[in-house]
């Protein structure tokens, strides 16, 4: 590297530690300017690789001006979010200098950063295992009151665009196993919550909440307490089977609620209790007119191996059994162990609404 260049990158490394300063000043117009040179850095590829460099000294003043007024406090948002949504390595990082117990601390304070960003940062920042403990607050006496919480606005928050982006965090911390222990403990009062938004008229709703469910199904003891929950009142695998049973009405367009919808129901016809709820609903009826309508890849490849499960099991009925499928019918409690489908995460990534011009 030559002279020249070796000035160049003393200057901008100087500079941009002079940036960082700035977002601490004790001016609120400097701090105000600083944050939004930062979150313009973060909206392209060549700012948020530089930026990430500085990440053990950003990440602090951005968090802290989350708590100040809005011109402040917006700007340090969307780069966080950018920032956190490039790199798993950040938002470990802001984990552990408390993003999550800020965030929630200000989702509660209509005078700092706008909610739907604070929970569009909670989603970034719970990618990252840490994350998820600290929001479940894991082995606490207060363990599950976070999640609770954003139950609670994701159902009855106002205006509720506001407030999608929870069922993104509720997607994210179902995938650990005490994500999954706290949702599918507490009388199932947060799967009945959520359940019903399985025919919300919002994407990403839908889209967050098929993905929760089948992360709810990643292993057994989940699978059998979802089970337990179904009921006349909440319908659990009914409200799954809708999306990909080739309904007409009210059909299902998006490819990621179909998704999480057929995976759900594969995982859970692999346990006793979910082949006969399902049995009972005429799955394999549901789901063969289904597949005759499905063109996407992944959804086919779910309906096909749900398929297999219910011919070994023998609930298939005989006029649906294709005539080249041997009847090969395994009794019950002789199952092999079969492959887990991974756990789905959802985040947001240099999305238009992160950006700044």
């Amino acid at each position: 590297m030559t002279t020249t260049q070796n000035d160049e990158k003393k200057k901008e490394k100087d500079e941009l530690d002079e940036l960082v300063e700035f977002l601490s000043d004790k001016r609120s117009d400097v701090r105000k300017e600083a944050a939004t040179i930062v979150a313009g850095l973060t909206g392209t590829d060549d700012g948020l690789q530089t930026l990430t460099v500085k990440k053990e000294t950003l990440i602090s003043p951005l968090l802290h001006l989350l708590g100040k007024d809005p011109p402040e406090s917006t700007p340090a948002a969307q780069a966080l979010i950018n920032l956190t949504g490039h790199s798993l390595e950040v938002a470990s990082v802001a984990v552990s200098k408390g993003a999550v117990e800020r965030c929630i601390d200000f989702i509660k304070d209509s005078e700092c950063a706008p909610v739907d960003l604070l929970l569009s940062l909670l989603a970034n920042i719970t990618k990252a295992e840490g994350g998820v403990h600290v929001l479940s607050q894991e082995g606490k006496p207060l363990e599950g009151f976070y999640i609770q919480r954003l139950v609670q606005l994701l159902v009855g928050g106002k205006p509720p665009e506001t407030y999608d982006q929870a069922a993104s965090v509720l997607c994210n911390v179902s995938r650990h196993p005490i994500g999954r222990k706290v949702i599918l403990d507490l009388n199932g009062s947060i799967i009945n919550l959520i359940t019903p938004m399985l025919v919300s008229t919002c994407d990403i709703r839908r889209e967050r909440i098929a993905a929760t469910v089948q992360n709810l199904c990643c292993d057994s003891e989940s699978r059998k307490k979802l089970l337990a929950l179904d009921s006349e009142e909440t319908p659990i695998v009914k409200a799954l089977l809708r999306p990909i049973s080739g309904a007409k009405v009210n059909k299902e367009l998006s490819d990621n609620v179909r998704r999480g919808c057929a995976g759900a129901i594969l995982l859970l016809a692999k346990e006793k209790e979910g082949r006969e709820i399902l049995k009972k609903l005429d799955a394999p009826f549901l789901l063969k007119q289904g597949y005759e309508l499905e063109e996407e890849a992944d959804v086919c490849d779910a309906l096909e191996q749900t398929g297999d499960l219910f011919l070994k099991h023998g609930m298939v009925p005989d006029d649906m059994v294709p005539k080249d499928v041997p009847a090969e019918v395994i009794p019950e409690g002789e199952e092999g162990e079969e492959e887990e489908l991974p756990p789905l995460v959802m985040g947001l990534k240099n999305s238009s609404l992160n950006q700044v011009d």
